[in-house]
């Protein structure tokens, strides 16, 4: 069930899959082979997906949402109006290294996703943007603190519809590069993170590039049904002169879906666009949706 999903999902944005097929195969891999291991498979391998710890409120974290945005200051040509985003993420824990659990544990795993916006403006509903993420994570933990270093990859695409609408002016935008991220508990429910990510290939700047994040997190009920969180995030690079995107994030658990707990966030975003092909242009945009933890 859970792959037909993905497929019909990925068949909507078909028109920048077909170039990509071989994010098909990430994605299948990684949402079937652990499920499909035999019962006699080591506890080293293909442990438990929750030792790969990530941040909530990043716009370009991986995760699978969907979500109705109300853009003011909207960085397409469309202009200020409602659109629709979605994304699809996978992730699994392929080799734990080290440890026992998530107190000690040395965790590699494979995280990918992709994300596309749709305009609500027409009645077609096109296809404006999609960003597509990859990384390979190693998490080391030390109680209720970890730390993260990734090989991290993104790129982004305009949608056919938007460029035959608007005229041709995709940019080729990737970054290529290594993150590191030290996350730390100082209080119960209550996380504070700091990021730095070293882009080595970058387009279309085609130089090095630095970016650096910071941001809490606040769950109290530590993900119990029915009980509120709130998450922030700021987030500057050299390719936008370190103009500072802010990402809020304030909402509710909700029941598990296939063990997965669901949330009902309210998000707002302030600051250089994060999608990849309008990252120089400014954005405030309030949004609302369903996020499924992966």
């Amino acid at each position: 069930m859970r792959i037909s999903i993905m497929w019909l999902r990925l068949e909507a944005v078909r028109g920048t899959v077909s170039a990509r097929p071989w994010w098909i195969a990430i994605f299948a891999a990684l949402a079937v082979l652990p499920s499909t291991l035999a019962a006699g498979t080591p506890d080293w391998l293909f442990p438990d997906r929750a030792l790969l710890a990530g941040l909530r409120a990043g716009p370009r974290d991986p995760v699978t949402q969907s979500q109705l945005v109300y853009e003011w200051d909207n960085p397409t040509a469309f202009g200020p109006g409602v659109a629709g985003e979605a994304s699809i993420a996978a992730s699994a824990a392929v080799l734990r290294l080290a440890g026992t659990g998530a107190d000690d544990a040395l965790v590699v795993g494979l995280e990918g996703a992709t994300l596309a916006r749709f305009s609500f403006q027409v009645v077609t509903r096109e296809l404006v943007n999609t960003d597509w993420i990859f990384t390979l994570p190693l998490v080391w933990h030390r109680g209720a603190h970890w730390f993260r270093s990734r090989y991290y990859h993104t790129s982004s695409h305009l949608g056919d519809e938007y460029q035959q609408r608007f005229g041709p002016s995709s940019i080729n935008f990737s970054r290529d590069g290594a993150d590191l991220t030290a996350y730390r508990q100082i209080a119960d429910g209550l996380g504070v993170y700091g990021l730095v990510f070293w882009s080595v290939n970058s387009h279309p700047e085609q130089r090095r590039l630095w970016e650096l994040r910071a941001g809490a997190e606040y769950d109290p009920g530590s993900g119990v049904l029915w009980q509120p969180f709130f998450s922030a995030d700021i987030h500057g690079e050299e390719g936008t002169d370190w103009d500072p995107r802010l990402t809020l994030q304030v909402g509710i658990w909700l029941p598990k879906v296939e063990t997965r707990p669901l949330k009902l966030v309210l998000q707002g975003i302030t600051g250089p666009s994060p999608m990849g092909q309008f990252r120089q242009r400014y954005s405030g945009r309030v949004g609302l949706g369903i996020f499924w933890t992966t």
